[in-house]
C-alpha cells in the first residue's frame, strides 16, 4: 500500500467516524487527507512551470582527455521551497565526472546525481569537469529531476529536456617524417589550364624573355644588374595530396575478427595527416573506403585552411557505424583523374593492398606512399613501379 492509498483509508475512516459522531472536525481532518493526493497531483504538474533548469559549458569542440568545466543552474520560481532536489543524467562510459554527489557506472553509462536545495523564488548552482576520452559526440536531451513531494516517502520524477552536445576530436597520431618534396608529384607545380600567377605576390626576378610583358620588368633589379630582369610572382596553383584511409569492417565473420581498434588508429592517422597539411599549407582532398548517403566512396572535395580542417577533423569525429566498400574500386576511380598527384594511403593490412591497381596508378604518373598503422608506430613507405611489378610477379 503506498502513501496515497494509505491516506485515502485514513480519510474514509475519519469520515466515517465523523459521520456517526457528528464532529465536523474530524470531518475537515477527513477531507484534507483526501484533499493531500490530489494536491499533490496538482503540484506533479504544476512544478515545470517553475522549475527551470540551465546548463553551460566553457567548450563544445574538444580533443581526448580535455576537461569541459559545466555548470548547472536551478531556478525556483514558486512560492514554496524545494529541498533535497536531485538532478539525474547519465553519459557514455567513457566520460569521466568529478564534482558530482553520486558518480557510478551502470550498463556502460556513466550515471551521475547532483542534489540542489532551492530556497524560495531563488537560484542554486553546481559545477562539473567532463572529461571524454574516446572521440565522437557526446549528446545529452533529457535530465530527471526527484523533487521533495508533499508526501515524506514517495519521490516527484520530472523530465527536464536540454539540449547539449560535446564534440570530440579524434586523438592524432605520431607521424614519422614525411618528406614533402619527395611526396609531390610531377605534375605539382603548375597545370596546364592554369598557366597563371599571382601578381600580388613577389616571389623574386629572373632574367627577361622575349614575350614578358614590359610592365612585369624590375627596373631597379635591372639597373644593378646591367640586364633585364623580369618580376617573379607566386604560382595559382597550387600541389593537391590525396589522402585514402582504408576502413576495415567492424566484424569479419570469416575471420571472427573485430577491426574497431584498427578503425581508430586509421581514424588517428588521418587527423594527424590533416593537421600535418593544415601547418604546411598544402592542399588535400579525403577519401574513405565506407558508403556516404548512396555514394560509393566517402569523398570529400580537395581543400585547405583552417575552416577545411575542422570539417575534416569533424567528419572523423562522427564517423560511426559505417558500411564499408572495397579499396581496389575507389583506386580505379582515381586512374581516370588526369591530374598528377600524390596519394597518400593509410591502411592497417598493407600486405592486403591491390596491387595491379596500383602499378596501374605509378605508370599513369602517380606517386603513392602508404602508411601502415598496424603496428603502435606508423611506417611510412614509398611505392615504387618496380617495387610493384616484383610485388605483381609474385602474386601470379
Amino acid at each position: 500500500m503506498d502513501t496515497k492509498q494509505t491516506f485515502h483509508v485514513i480519510g474514509f475512516l475519519l469520515l466515517l467516524f465523523g459521520l456517526f459522531s457528528g464532529s465536523w472536525f474530524l470531518w475537515l481532518l477527513g477531507g484534507f487527507f483526501f484533499f493531500m493526493p490530489a494536491a499533490q497531483e496538482w503540484w506533479a504538474k504544476s512544478i515545470v512551470k517553475w522549475v527551470k533548469l540551465e546548463w553551460t559549458s566553457d567548450q563544445t569542440r574538444v580533443m581526448p582527455g580535455t576537461p569541459v568545466n559545466v555548470t548547472i543552474r536551478l531556478h525556483n520560481r514558486s512560492w514554496l521551497p524545494l529541498p533535497a532536489t536531485w538532478l539525474r543524467f547519465s553519459l557514455p562510459e567513457h566520460v569521466t565526472v568529478d564534482g558530482g554527489n553520486e558518480v557510478k557506472t551502470s550498463n556502460q553509462r556513466t550515471i551521475v546525481r547532483l542534489r540542489f536545495d532551492l530556497p524560495i523564488r531563488q537560484s542554486a548552482a553546481r559545477t562539473l569537469t567532463l572529461t571524454p576520452h574516446k572521440r565522437g559526440t557526446v549528446w545529452l536531451t533529457e535530465i530527471q529531476s526527484e523533487t521533495m513531494p508533499l508526501f515524506a516517502d514517495e519521490v516527484t520524477f520530472l523530465p527536464m529536456p536540454l539540449s547539449f552536445s560535446m564534440l570530440v576530436y579524434p586523438l592524432p597520431l605520431p607521424l614519422p617524417p614525411l618528406v614533402l618534396e619527395e611526396t609531390q608529384p610531377d605534375g605539382s607545380k603548375l597545370s596546364r589550364q592554369r598557366q597563371q600567377e599571382d601578381v600580388t605576390f613577389l616571389r623574386g626576378t629572373r632574367p627577361y624573355m622575349p614575350g614578358d610583358r614590359f610592365k612585369h620588368i624590375h627596373w631597379k633589379a635591372t639597373a644593378k644588374t646591367g640586364t633585364l630582369e623580369t618580376r617573379l610572382f607566386e604560382h595559382t596553383a597550387h600541389p593537391n595530396w590525396r589522402i585514402i584511409g582504408h576502413i576495415l569492417p567492424s566484424y569479419e565473420p570469416l575471420a571472427q575478427r573485430h577491426n574497431d581498434e584498427a578503425n581508430e588508429r586509421i581514424i588517428s592517422c588521418l587527423a594527424a595527416l590533416s593537421m600535418l597539411c593544415r601547418k604546411k599549407s598544402i592542399g588535400f582532398e579525403l577519401f574513405l573506403t565506407v558508403k556516404q548517403r548512396g555514394r560509393e566512396h566517402f569523398h570529400l572535395p580537395a581543400g585547405s585552411g583552417k575552416s577545411h580542417h575542422l570539417h575534416v577533423m569533424t567528419q572523423l569525429a562522427q564517423l560511426n557505424h559505417y558500411v564499408t566498400t572495397p579499396l581496389p574500386s575507389l583506386l580505379r576511380r582515381l586512374e581516370e583523374s588526369p591530374a598528377k598527384e600524390a596519394v597518400i594511403l593509410v591502411t592497417a593490412r598493407p600486405d592486403e593492398l591491390p596491387v595491379g591497381t596500383m602499378e596501374q596508378l605509378l605508370r599513369r604518373g602517380h606517386k603513392i606512399a602508404v602508411l601502415d598503422v598496424s603496428q603502435e608506430q606508423v611506417v611510412f613507405a614509398r611505392q615504387e613501379l618496380a617495387q610493384a611489378r616484383k610485388r605483381s610477379v609474385m602474386a601470379r
